[in-house]
């Protein structure tokens, strides 16, 4: 029997399970004070006095057992249209905002009646995704442990319309298509850093990597952030729910919430946290100078950027002065400053099984890469972006991609070049800190370059024996294969290559847009 089981049929036994309909809904437990806060839910149909609700306190106290503070609110569960929306909304922007940034959410129907049924309607390759990764499952099982209701999930494909594709619109939007997805990925891994020792305070583990304060342009997005908190004020505001007073009469309930500011080594932001009544309590953990990790929504307000917290955590940011020197590889097993992301394409969903490849590009690990430097000079340039796809069983699987602050400016002809200047590059990682990382992301596969083996991996090479790294994999240049295989051709520039193979190649000389026209390159000619 599990833990939450065997608390909830005490409560059954004490009270001869007249409070049988209870939900352990979150269990906080802080060793440093001792204390304890317990939420239990039940159904908003149904009322507890006062007097149940002590009942039901005094019987938890007496089974949690320690010396310290033991806090049991005990509420209601409200099941609305909006609010099961709202949370599914959530739900994928966390967890698979490549579904969230796709859905139509006009398409998703709920109703109440007993049961809560939720109907989602998708495009077939949406369908397709959500059954692959068992997507509505994960739905499922959060809304149920969320909401007092038995849940009934169901995905619909929806009839796609008819359309009459010429040749040159087709190729329009397959173009589009691609730069959306690259786009996506460069907007999602560029300004990212990683953070370490992360322990969840208020709401859920955030999973994303924070970026830097000064990067965020715009509101209504959904962001990660790092940096040191300050400033916190707790107040309150009058919400529009009402209260029963003793003698009859009703007043809006006070609820409180938490102002404060949040600062990395790029700027300052404002936020605020409105917590839940079991999250209160856990914001008096945090306290001026704690160092967080914290997920919420930006707002604008008079041109200056707020954040509405909704996650927050406590952890450690990597010094970027740390360089560490003559790194043992072999102990290389996480990361550390750059972390990979998921490789998130709708058009890439259905791209090799319409296609027939060699068996070696089907079956082999491939890291398929591309730098972009200061200059030509593979003896003095630097290194200001890398950019890698990782290629498994035939598919697009992660991406490596991260800027990187060279020890001198750049120079104006370089920026022309890859549109890359000293500001982007200003808060990045040093190449020293990052080899390593992009040392784990290739172990194991072979690699992949255009024109790399007397450009790139000379790079590459001597950023890895700058900290005693040894990059021993195979190399393979799809530049060589394209000259083996494809005779004739005017000249063997990518753009050309990937032109007469049908791949395309969006906003050339930055290194990630390279890289995934590199890829379709290699699959063909492999």
């Amino acid at each position: 029997m599990s833990k939450v089981s065997e608390f909830l049929e005490y409560i059954n036994k004490k009270t001869c399970n007249r409070y049988d309909f209870l939900r352990l809904r979150q269990v906080f437990f802080d060793k440093k004070t001792n204390s304890c806060a317990i939420h239990l839910m039940y159904p908003s149909s149904m009322d507890l006095t006062k007097e149940q609700k002590e009942e039901i306190t005094n019987i938890v106290k007496e089974y949690v057992k320690i010396d310290g503070k033991v806090d049991v609110n005990i509420g209601k569960s409200f099941i609305e249209n909006d609010l099961i929306l709202s949370f599914i909304k959530k739900f994928l922007q966390t967890n698979s905002p490549f579904v969230y940034s796709t859905m139509d959410f006009e398409n998703v129907k709920i109703k109440i009646d007993g049961d809560v049924k939720v109907e989602i309607g998708l495009s077939a390759s949406l369908y397709d995704y959500f059954e692959r990764t068992n997507l509505s499952h994960q739905i499922l099982n959060a809304l149920q442990k969320n909401f007092y209701a038995q849940f009934d999930l169901t995905l619909v494909k929806m009839g796609e319309k008819e359309v009459v594709q010429e040749d040159v619109l087709s190729s329009r939007f397959q173009e589009m298509q691609m730069k959306s997805d690259i786009d996506g990925l460069l907007n999602r891994t560029q300004d990212k850093y990683m953070v370490t020792d992360k322990k969840v305070v208020v709401g859920s583990e955030i999973n994303f990597n924070p970026r830097h304060i000064s990067s965020i342009k715009q509101e209504n997005e959904n962001c990660v952030i790092a940096g040191q908190i300050g400033f916190i004020t707790e107040k309150t505001f009058k919400s529009k729910r009402m209260k029963k007073n003793k003698d009859g009469t009703q007043e809006p309930m006070e609820k409180p919430y938490f102002k404060f500011q949040v600062r990395d080594d790029t700027g300052t932001i404002h936020g605020v946290i409105f917590p839940s009544v079991a999250n209160y309590h856990k914001m008096h953990l945090i306290t001026n100078g704690n160092i967080v990790l914290m997920q919420g929504r930006v707002s604008k307000y008079n041109d200056t950027f707020d954040i509405t917290a909704k996650n927050i955590s406590f952890c450690k940011i990597p010094e970027k002065h740390e360089i560490e020197q003559n790194i043992d590889q072999n102990t290389i097993n996480d990361y550390r400053y750059v972390r990979p992301q998921k490789y998130y394409s709708q058009k890439q969903a259905n791209l090799f099984e319409k296609i027939s490849y060699s068996k070696e590009a089907m079956t082999g690990s491939f890291v398929v890469y591309d730098f972009e430097t200061t200059g030509i000079n593979t003896e003095h340039d630097e290194i200001i972006e890398i950019g890698a796809l990782k290629i498994q069983g035939g598919e697009f699987r992660e991406v490596f991609s991260t800027l990187v602050k060279p020890k001198r400016p750049i120079p104006p002809d370089a920026t022309r070049v890859n549109r890359i200047t000293n500001d982007m590059v200003a808060n990045c990682y040093s190449i020293e800190q990052v080899i390593r990382d992009f040392y784990l992301f290739c172990k194991g596969s072979q690699m992949v370059g255009y024109n790399s083996i007397s450009f790139d991996s000379v790079f590459l090479n001597r950023a890895g024996k700058s900290v005693g790294i040894n990059f021993d994999n195979n190399q393979i240049d799809a530049f060589l294969l394209a000259r083996q295989k494809l005779k004739g051709l005017k000249n063997y520039k990518l753009s050309t290559v990937a032109k007469n193979l049908e791949v395309s190649l969006i906003d050339a000389h930055r290194a990630l847009n390279d890289v995934i026209a590199t890829a379709g390159v290699f699959m063909k000619l492999y």
